[in-house]
């Protein structure tokens, strides 16, 4: 697996900083030709970002384009169990109130909805064993 996207899972589910994540698939991305799953991936990790900040409407509206990039290449990709994913982060939306699907609010508010924690589900062991220890390179392009 290419090192930068298993720092993305690094700093997807060991550290939850979404942005650093979306900073390594997006270089990933912009250097293999663009692949569709890897755009769904980058904008899963934007939609939690917003989420968890408070932009619900800005965090929804991306889910549902990041959903539509994935689809395609479910179940798997890379050891990434994409049905999985798809389905942990519907159900994130589905602990938020619909009224708020177009709301901004405190990250405050977003944090008292007590929301699960969404975790990339990794099918292969080595990788999963791997991040444990992980030490991201710093991409040079910043």
């Amino acid at each position: 697996m290419e090192p930068r996207l298993i720092s993305y899972l690094y700093f997807f589910n060991v550290k939850a900083d979404y942005f650093e994540c979306h900073e390594y698939g997006e270089s990933l991305w912009l250097d293999t030709g663009r692949p569709i799953v890897l755009k769904g991936l980058i904008q899963a990790a934007v939609c939690l970002y917003h989420l968890h900040n408070g932009n619900i409407k800005g965090g929804w509206r991306m889910w549902q384009r990041a959903r539509a990039y994935i689809a395609p290449s479910r179940p798997n990709y890379q050891g990434i169990d994409l049905d999985r994913l798809t389905n942990d982060i519907d159900a994130v939306f589905a602990k938020v109130p619909q009224a708020l699907y177009n709301a901004i609010v405190t990250p405050a508010e977003v944090e008292a909805m007590e929301l699960p924690l969404v975790k990339v589900c990794i099918t292969d062991d080595p990788i999963n064993q791997l991040l444990a220890s992980w030490q991201p390179e710093p991409l040079s392009d910043r």
